[in-house]
């Protein structure tokens, strides 16, 4: 599993592969930099049986996982996710 950087983060909310709708979060003015700041996130770089990656929004604060996502990357968005620094 590979924690994600900030910058990595907002690569996955700026190609929409989270938006709003997969975290049943309301879009009030600074709404992804809550996610940003109170989750460690964690992705899973191996594939699950349906070829999705899931990714672990885990609270900070209790370190439980409030949120699984599969994520199905289109292309080659995951090498390039891996490479943002």
């Amino acid at each position: 599993m590979k924690k994600l950087n900030k910058k990595q983060k907002q690569f996955l909310f700026d190609n929409y592969y989270v938006t709003s709708k997969v975290l049943d979060a309301l879009t009030y003015k600074g709404w992804e930099d809550y996610f940003i700041k109170n989750f460690d996130w964690k992705l899973d770089l191996e594939y699950d049986p349906y070829g999705f990656n899931k990714l672990y929004l885990a609270d900070k604060k209790t370190g439980d996982y409030d949120y699984i996502i599969g994520l199905n990357f289109q292309g080659n968005d995951k090498q390039l996710l891996l490479e943002v620094k």
